[in-house]
């Protein structure tokens, strides 16, 4: 061994030892003893028409631009629940979900929110329609590709072709889970909600906020007053706004040291004693305009004109929310910046798709002086997928042998 690790010193091979996987000897115990008589060839399928599917979602409208039925089906700890999206060619979505208060499994609860899914359509009297599900055993047997054999699938597999053929275009895509975002949403929170026979559940609504919560209670009213004048009214009166509660005094209070008035003039304090004054959103959209695009024109991107404009000695509440939002509607920013071909995605590249499909092969020699037993060649191979490695010496290594190997 000594004599070998002196031979092998100038190559560059790392010995580790194999450890334990419990896979592998599954696969080991199979590839063993192989069964002929139930043996089914592996298909694999790419249609041509989901490579769009890996792009975004919304590109969906212009690919399909009929009525879309987007479902799904959760079951956990809590409870099962279902969860459809109706999808008009306008692109108007009708939401529905329902809580399912019996035991069912995952599957059971895919087939559930197909067959109510495609009720759905049918009361709305839709014809044509294309359903799409991240379940792939659904569409798989749905479209007869699959065999049912689970009695308790079988039920619902014969409903819901029954519901199938009252259409007059059906078609079942499978697409991935992260496009069934919203179906998915809609069954979850279906399953986790308790039903109690005395429970009224008001419709949810979805609000559009678009500034953050410490901006709201300090924004500009319409009467044309900035967003510092309560804070600057209460460091010369004391005063509060009319209709205010004990909450927003507090928050006032608390804000208003952080600030210094001057005369008629009011100021930012910061951390190392400094002086910012506060302008308005005239004074601010003139300010950013001048800083970003003026003489010099710098074209800082957002965060840095943001800074620029504290160190020139200016602040108000939302300037890098501002200043980002005004860098992105810069043109000359949009013509001049560069370009990123970066892929929406991150990608990974697999070389073998599965184990055992690709092996490399390299023959290491000749070794002068050779081994005790006369060996001067090496054979190394490795198997991709696992990177598996397998190494053997050999006396003599010709065209014959190679074939052989």
């Amino acid at each position: 061994m000594t004599k070998w690790q002196m031979i092998l010193s100038e190559f560059d091979i790392v010995f580790t030892t194999q450890k334990a996987v419990k896979g592998q000897l599954i696969a080991d115990h199979l590839a063993e003893n192989p069964r002929d008589d139930d043996y089914q060839p592996l298909h694999t399928y790419f249609p041509d028409e989901e490579i769009l599917f890996v792009g975004a979602v919304e590109d969906m409208s212009e690919q399909y631009p009929g009525w879309r039925l987007f479902f799904d089906g959760a079951s956990n700890s809590f409870g099962a629940g279902i969860g459809a999206v109706l999808v008009s060619p306008e692109g108007k979505h009708y939401p529905a979900t329902a809580k399912l208060q019996f035991p069912c499994t995952n599957n059971m609860a895919e087939y559930e929110a197909c067959i109510f899914g495609l009720k759905l359509a049918l009361d709305m009297e839709i014809k044509d329609l294309i359903a799409f599900s991240d379940s792939d055993l659904l569409v798989h047997q749905t479209l007869k590709q699959w065999v049912t054999r689970d009695s308790k699938i079988m039920l619902y597999h014969c409903n819901l072709l029954s519901l199938a053929s009252k259409f007059r275009n059906l078609e079942l895509r499978h697409i991935p889970r992260t496009h069934n975002a919203f179906a998915d949403a809609l069954a979850t929170l279906s399953s986790m909600i308790h039903h109690p026979d005395e429970l009224v559940i008001e419709p949810i609504q979805i609000q559009l906020q678009n500034r953050p919560a410490h901006c709201l209670v300090t924004e500009r009213v319409t009467d044309g007053r900035c967003w510092y004048n309560d804070i600057k009214e209460f460091m010369k009166t004391g005063s509060y706004p009319p209709d205010t509660d004990s909450v927003a005094k507090s928050f006032l209070r608390r804000m208003s040291s952080r600030f210094f008035l001057n005369g008629e003039v009011l100021y930012k304090k910061t951390s190392d004693l400094g002086l910012l004054r506060c302008i308005n959103e005239e004074e601010a959209d003139y300010m950013m305009k001048e800083v970003h695009s003026g003489i010099c024109e710098p074209h800082m991107n957002g965060h840095l004109l943001a800074k620029k404009i504290m160190r020139t000695g200016y602040f108000w509440l939302t300037m890098e929310q501002d200043c980002v939002d005004f860098v992105r509607k810069c043109v000359k920013c949009q013509m001049h910046a560069d370009v990123i071909l970066a892929p929406p995605t991150e990608l990974h590249s697999m070389t073998a798709p599965w184990p055992c499909s690709i092996w490399g092969m390299d023959v290491i020699g000749t070794i002068d002086p050779p081994a005790s037993n006369g060996h001067r060649f090496i054979l190394v191979a490795i198997e991709y997928f696992t990177k598996w490695v397998e190494a053997a010496s050999y006396k003599h290594v010709t065209k014959k042998w190679c074939r052989i190997s």
